[in-house]
């Protein structure tokens, strides 16, 4: 990545405790082989965006306490020419994980774009061949994977750089009591 010091800012999808353990070993072990960057599992909802102020902040917790976790389907491992959709597990898209998406862009004020869901498992050049010699030997990737919070991440330069600010877990499920006001 180009430095340049100008801050920006992401919002990830972050995993439980149980799917981010198996996603962080599959990381690993492709990492391990490509000698890829480190760097925290999680899928990419919306960005970036430049101002974080305290509405933004507010906003966006204030979704995730109306907004419920998700059930993500995988499809599999991806691989591509790009150096951050380099090697990742596929997530099918659904009208919760759109419905999320479009919530946060519409609250940053981000035009949307076409969303390839995703959780990259590396970041850089490899052939493509030794990436196919890779998916041969590794485990396939859990059949669901619960989205259960979102974090606003900083992203100054390259990618050991990058550091979630705030965290907001989803809630389990919907529950009038939770609109008289944010949980304790």
């Amino acid at each position: 990545m180009i430095e340049s010091n100008k801050k920006t800012y992401y919002i990830w999808g972050e995993f439980s405790h149980t799917d981010f353990t198996l996603l962080k070993k599959l990381h690993q072990r492709v990492n391990d082989l490509f000698n890829g960057p480190d760097f925290i599992v999680h899928l990419t909802l919306s960005g970036p965006f430049y101002d974080l102020d305290e509405a933004t902040i507010g906003g966006i917790e204030d979704l995730a306490v109306t907004n419920k976790k998700i059930e993500m389907t995988t499809n599999g491992y991806g691989i591509e020419d790009n150096i951050f959709q380099s090697f990742y597990v596929q997530i099918q898209k659904s009208s919760e994980l759109i419905n999320l998406k479009g919530r946060l862009d519409d609250l940053l004020s981000i035009t949307p774009k076409d969303f390839n869901p995703h959780i990259s498992l590396f970041y850089g050049n490899i052939r493509q061949t030794l990436k196919q010699e890779v998916i041969s030997k590794l485990d396939t990737p859990p059949e669901v994977i619960t989205l259960d919070r979102i974090s606003i991440v900083e992203i100054v330069d390259d990618v050991e750089s990058w550091e979630v600010l705030y965290t907001y877990p989803l809630i389990q499920k919907l529950n009038a009591k939770l609109t008289l006001g944010r949980p304790v």
